[in-house]
């Protein structure tokens, strides 16, 4: 066949034009073009073609870099990955530098007007700051902790729970509901001698609760329930205020107790028909004293007037007495005077002064028997008789 032919050690037979001699290891469709040109210039074509295994392996790694290089090989791989270890170092660098100045910053605080705060060196107290921006080590060196000494703080006692039930001296029970204002003047002593705060609330004073409520139960305790009630509040108030100070003084609380108000004080619900009832008793009682008052000034009055009359009058007659015993006295030492001078006589008198007092008191008529018949003239109980219509 004409294609087959060996002819010549170039040849390159076949329609492909490829050699009939294939010890160069080239595939018959290798070469590109057409097979009447010589073999000799087939063999050279291959040699310049690229490798598809190298240009798979350099796919591989372009698509592996991150810093997408191109066609520059091996040469722009080793420069990307130099900026990226050189990138890495610097931003360290950025990094700590940064933590240093937001470690730095911590330091840097501001304190209000109404505040003051205390500087705390390894958590022991070093020194006060005043109001404005401060600087301090940073932490943990240093810390601070602001705290209001300007401001007037509310602590309420009472209202909705059992706080509020207490009982008076008069064993009445009492529902007190009152406010406590109070304020802090020595930061130190505040934060260090007490726990005023409970659970990390800070309108939860715990110290301040516990000793106004003890305060006023043992003033309420000591006072009756009326004055409480009625016009003694602001005395109550006063106690309580003192006996806090006392108390908080004694705790080195470093806490000003400003005032007291009592909001409300009224007997509890539970008991007001019964605090109605011993009301109404009162009132009774009272209406009764009053009434017994009066009865008093009108019957002691009247009493002390009879007595003065009886003893005027046994006064009086003990005088007439006196004086009347005193007159018989002398009037028989002048008859016995007379009765001495001449006793006859004056016994006949005597006689005759008794005989005539005697039967001066009757109404019999003495006549002698030797005296015969003698006409009786009653002038006695006619005269007795004419007297008793002019009488009438």
């Amino acid at each position: 066949m004409p294609w087959n032919d060996n002819k010549g050690s170039g040849g390159g037979g076949g329609p492909w034009g490829g050699g009939g001699n294939n010890n160069n290891g080239e595939s018959p469709w290798g070469k590109p073009g057409g097979g009447n040109k010589p073999g000799g210039s087939g063999g050279g074509g291959g040699k310049d073609r690229p490798d598809l295994e190298e240009t798979l392996r350099r796919m591989q790694e372009r698509f592996k870099r991150k810093d997408g290089g191109g066609s520059n090989g091996g040469s722009g791989g080793g420069g990307g990955l130099g900026r990226g270890r050189s990138f890495g170092a610097m931003g360290l660098i950025i990094i700590l530098a940064i933590g240093v100045v937001g470690w730095l910053f911590t330091g840097i605080y501001q304190v209000n007007e109404q505040e003051r705060a205390v500087v705390l060196r390894f958590g022991t107290f070093h020194r006060y700051e005043e109001p404005g921006f401060r600087i301090r080590l940073p932490n943990p060196i240093e810390r601070h902790i602001v705290v209001p000494v300007n401001t007037e703080i509310r602590t309420e006692i009472g209202g909705t729970n059992t706080a509020n039930l207490m009982l008076t001296g008069d064993e009445n029970i009492i529902d007190i509901d009152f406010v406590i204002n109070w304020r802090v003047f020595e930061p130190r002593d505040y934060l260090f001698n007490v726990v005023d705060v409970e659970g990390g609330n800070p309108d939860n004073h715990v110290l301040v609760e516990q000793i106004g409520e003890s305060a006023m139960r043992e003033i309420v305790g000591t006072s009756a329930f009326e004055p409480i009630t009625t016009t003694g509040r602001t005395v109550v108030e006063t106690r309580v205020r003192d006996l806090m100070q006392q108390t908080l003084n004694s705790y080195k609380a470093g806490i000003e107790v400003i005032s007291i108000s009592l909001r409300g004080a009224s007997a509890p619900e539970e008991v007001v028909s019964v605090q109605r009832e011993v009301s109404s008793a009162e009132q009774d009682k009272a209406k009764r004293e009053a009434e017994a008052i009066a009865y008093r000034n009108k019957v002691v009055p009247e009493a002390e007037g009879q007595a003065q009359r009886v003893i005027q009058e046994a006064e009086g007659y003990k005088a007439a007495s006196v004086a009347n015993a005193r007159g018989e006295a002398d009037r028989f030492n002048l008859v016995y005077e007379q009765y001495r001078a001449a006793p006859r006589v004056t016994r006949e008198r005597m006689f005759l002064e008794t005989m005539e007092k005697v039967i001066g008191r009757t109404d019999q008529v003495i006549l002698d028997g030797k005296s015969g018949a003698v006409p009786i003239l009653p002038l006695d109980q006619l005269r007795g008789r004419q007297q008793t219509p002019q009488g009438q």
